[in-house]
């Protein structure tokens, strides 16, 4: 038992802290712009970071849409944070229920703003 501890202490330090998820009540980050780019059929590494998401095409809060915000924190490259989901139905004025990398629940869609998109299915 004591080897398998030291074993997974001795990953923790090999493994550089960018390279890991950082976990948050066991929702896995920095991955929310990767599952938007499998779901559109978008190139992952163009749209891995949220904040790249804000190039695409702006439209209003609808259903199929992406919400694209600002977060605290940063991305993994240092950047300003950001984070993607997709809407799946609007609820209110700044409510919707979207769908992400964490599951489906409801969010505001307002707060931190960058912009809707609409990708196109690939």
């Amino acid at each position: 038992m004591k080897y398998l501890l030291a074993i997974l202490t001795a990953v923790l330090f090999v493994v550089p802290a960018q390279a890991r998820p950082v976990h948050h009540s066991h929702r896995a980050h920095y991955i929310c712009g990767v599952t938007q780019a499998r779901f559109f059929g978008l190139p992952e590494s163009q749209f891995a970071l949220a904040l790249n998401w804000a190039s695409l095409p702006h439209t209003d809060a609808h259903a199929g849409a992406v919400v694209v915000q600002r977060r605290s924190g940063h991305a993994l490259g240092g950047g300003p944070g950001g984070h993607v989901s997709r809407i799946v139905e609007v609820t209110g004025q700044c409510r919707a229920v979207v769908t992400d990398n964490t599951g489906t629940y409801s969010r505001d869609i307002c707060r931190n703003l960058v912009a809707y998109v609409q990708p196109t299915r690939g």
